[in-house]
């Protein structure tokens, strides 16, 4: 699903064609909401402005389109001219930068997986007026939210959506194999031993992509390992938790799993779903959504998410989810068309649900309401989606989502850390190399 830049084409909709282009139900949805612009009082100082949206290639990719529709729609309904570019998500954090340096590159910018507010908020425009304004409106903000976007009480991104990360198990495999209940960590190891050994290993990778970095995690987290202390600013990663997780995630990989895991990237276990082999993976619901219409049997064969929403470890289940923010470069030519375009869609949290399939998740309280919209279509298969609200972790945990925490994950130590205690160093060596990774990105913070 990764593609190169991809410039979208400029279309020039009136109100009829976007919502026979978009769908009724979804463009609905965007334009139900009355806005200022919507009744035709636009900020006149945007008026003949443009707008440049730096976006990746979403693994929905209905919401790509749904979301240019929108951003041009909304262009022609304000009198800016919007163009919506696309990149691969393991490309932005590279595009972010370069536009940093340059001082020069889109207005709007997506930073997803890897946040870096803390490490550039002294180049972004303070939207704490929006995020208020949303706040207010949505019931309040998930506490993941500031943890994201706000530096020194200022918020610097509009927080967009996050993307939950379930292990997805074949319901089919599992009463075949007479498996047991995947409720625990412990469970899920015996199962992919059995499963192997059947012809349907699982899968999690330990490479360089997000998904590697969110999967292990999730397994860490339930293990008790914490990356810093709630302020976020001492390392905590050396603990006897993280000692029993790695032993453990080495077990699980080498019984119940194959080396392709080493170079796999963020669709690879997408791949590995869809053929039919995978016991298990842990994954978005991109994965799950990609085999609906192709191989029917197979999707109602496949349970996202297991009871407690996260197989639970000797400390806790954990859910470890994947984030974005929206930000506005200080040096944008169009500060105010880019406030106010977030404004309006950072407040249409319905068409962001129904346009993904339920695949973005709100950070906004009062939509935890069910059944929730795009995620209906699915229930019961999804119904514990809708409380991943109360369970959703983010990198740095328990601390916030720091410069340090964010480059930790950026640089991969967790999964280069695990590859080489899998690949033959010692435990205590494997731990000593990412432990001193680890301390050296912080102390450059201190």
């Amino acid at each position: 699903m990764d593609r190169a830049l991809e410039v979208r084409p400029r279309k020039k909709l009136n109100r009829r064609q976007f919502l026979t282009a978009a769908g009724t139900g979804v463009a609905a949805a965007a334009l139900g909401r009355v806005a200022p612009w919507d009744v035709g009082v636009a900020p006149a100082q945007i008026k003949g402005t443009a707008l440049r949206i730096l976006t990746w290639s979403h693994f929905v990719p209905a919401y790509d389109k749904a979301f240019d529709q929108y951003a041009v729609q909304w262009g022609k309904d304000n009198g800016v001219e919007v163009r919506v570019d696309h990149i691969s998500i393991d490309d932005l954090p590279a595009r972010i930068a370069s536009e940093l340096a340059a001082g020069a590159g889109h207005d709007i910018f997506q930073m997803n997986g890897q946040i870096q507010t803390t490490l550039y908020y002294k180049h972004m425009v303070d939207v704490s007026d929006i995020c208020e304004k949303l706040g207010k409106a949505g019931g309040g903000w998930l506490p993941m939210a500031p943890n994201l976007s706000v530096v020194n009480g200022h918020w610097y991104g509009v927080p967009e959506f996050y993307i939950p990360i379930p292990v997805m198990w074949r319901g089919d495999l599992w009463k075949e194999y007479n498996l047991p209940s995947p409720s625990t960590w412990d469970n899920m190891r015996t199962a992919a031993r059995i499963g192997k050994s059947k012809g349907h290993p699982t899968g999690f990778a330990i490479s360089h992509c997000n998904d590697a970095n969110h999967n292990w995690r999730a397994v860490f987290y339930a293990f008790g390992v914490h990356e810093t202390d709630p302020s976020g600013k001492e390392v905590a990663w050396d603990s006897k938790a993280l000692r029993d997780a790695m032993q453990f995630s080495k077990a699980l990989w080498s019984e119940g799993m194959t080396s392709e895991v080493f170079s796999w990237d963020n669709v690879s276990d997408n791949r590995y779903l869809d053929s039919g082999v995978a016991l298990y993976i842990h994954d978005a619901l991109s994965s799950l959504f990609s085999v609906e219409d192709s191989n029917p049997t197979l999707f109602n064969s496949i349970n996202a998410a297991v009871p407690g929403s996260e197989p639970k470890g000797p400390a806790r289940s954990a859910a470890v989810v994947d984030v974005t923010v929206l930000s506005v470069w200080n040096f944008s030519k169009n500060q105010a068309g880019a406030k106010a375009f977030l404004e309006q869609y950072g407040g249409d949290v319905k068409f962001s649900l129904e346009a993904s399939k339920g695949y973005n998740m709100p950070y906004l309280k009062s939509w935890y309401k069910k059944p929730m919209p795009g995620i209906e279509k699915h229930l019961p298969k999804l119904d514990l989606m809708q409380d991943w609200d109360k369970v959703g972790l983010v990198f740095g945990y328990p601390g916030p989502a720091a410069a340090p925490a964010a480059e930790v994950l950026a640089t991969f130590v967790l999964p280069d850390m695990l590859a080489r205690y899998c690949h033959g160093d010692s435990l205590e060596g494997s731990i000593k190399w990412g432990l001193g990774q680890i301390k050296g990105i912080y102390a450059k913070y201190k």
